[in-house]
């Protein structure tokens, strides 16, 4: 029996690899080609290209869904084609042991992610947009755009930072305690964390003291700011949510909370990577349910789109249900969890049916 579920393993396993190098490949040149229209002197084909792998680890993360539906369908469906499920399930193995053999592989697929998704895709994506940023504009890391944050009665903001935790193109508005007077606003070009005084030392920057009678600027070679804002969070800012670490998601949610802001987007990321495993679960039960169900005497082509078709519905339904939990008051977890329950409900049906 161990034989045949590692023959069964081994099948799908191989399939989704394939997919998802394939998925991969394709991302990957569609992204350079979109680089195209942003070469320039300094930021090249060589450089976009190099941006390019720069950002694999993260788009491998995001293409694993639809690897593992789609790699799955063609690995029992090629099994299908050949009868050899039929002759397993002749030798008494029942569809669930067939379903759990699948599921191995899956386990093994689930921990690569989590682990690219925690320690590797975060850094290179930071490294490959900050690469970006610098090639394209000719400078250190600034471009256009830029983040602001609250810190307590204050309200930062900054251009761009540099993988060493530097920023640039620096505002640091502050307000009194009620929040309703501006009383200095502080313009630097760059500034570096100091870990020894625990604040930021603006550089090359000036400061301007606002009072009911009186505007005074003074220029200055540097200027302290007490702040708990480290390098770490500042990366985490700036970063889409969809690329940060589920950690550093976590994190920032809450920091968002205690500074009276809305944390809704993080959280509902935050979710979305930890419950991966469920929707991957899920995914691979609808996959077996078309290969012993509706789909199974359809052409290959016919079972890989329809896979395809329920990747994407899922993923759409969650990011439609995302906002939808904000004006509704649901919890964001409910967001991802309901269509993920849904789709695994769907295919325990149909395999049910078959069964």
């Amino acid at each position: 029996m161990r034989r045949i579920d590692n023959y069964i393993a081994k099948n799908v396993f191989g399939a989704v690899l394939v997919v998802q190098l394939l998925l991969l490949g394709l991302d990957m040149m569609l992204a350079l080609v979109n680089e195209l229209d942003n070469l320039n002197q300094t930021y090249q084909l060589s450089s976009a290209l190099y941006y390019v792998l720069l950002s694999a680890p993260r788009r491998f993360y995001d293409l694993v869904p639809v690897s593992v539906m789609v790699g799955a369908l063609i690995g029992l469906g090629s099994l299908a084609s050949n009868n050899e499920l039929a002759v397993i399930r002749a030798a008494g193995v029942s569809i669930t042991r067939i379903i759990w053999a699948v599921m191995k592989p899956m386990l093994l697929i689930i921990a690569v992610t989590a682990f690219i998704g925690e320690y590797v895709s975060p850094k290179t994506e930071v490294d490959a947009q900050n690469y970006r940023t610098m090639k394209r504009w000719n400078a250190a890391g600034v471009g256009k755009g830029g983040v602001w944050i609250r810190d307590g009665s204050d309200f930062f903001y900054f251009q761009s930072i540099r993988t060493d935790g530097r920023l640039f193109g620096i505002q640091r508005h502050s307000f009194d305690r009620t929040g309703q007077v501006l009383e200095s606003v502080t313009v630097a070009d760059s500034g570096r964390y100091d870990f020894d005084r625990e604040g930021w030392l603006l550089e090359s920057g000036q400061k301007t003291l606002l009072s009911s009678k009186t505007v005074t600027t003074t220029k200055l070679d540097t200027v302290f700011w007490q702040s708990d804002l480290k390098p770490d969070l500042m990366k985490v800012i700036i970063l889409n949510q969809r690329y940060l670490a589920p950690s550093d998601l976590w994190r920032y949610s809450q920091y968002l909370k205690e500074q009276g802001l809305k944390s809704h987007e993080h959280e509902m990321a935050f979710w979305q990577k930890v419950l991966l495993p469920v929707t991957i679960g899920s995914l691979v039960l609808v996959a077996a349910s078309f290969v012993f169900g509706p789909l199974r005497s359809a052409p290959a082509g016919t079972r890989v789109f329809s896979g395809v078709v329920v990747g994407l519905v899922v993923k759409y339904i969650q990011d439609i249900l995302g906002p939808a939990s904000v004006v509704y008051g649901f919890d964001p977890v409910w967001a991802v969890l309901t269509p993920a329950i849904g789709c695994a409900l769907y295919g325990i049906v149909l395999i049910r049916r078959t069964g």
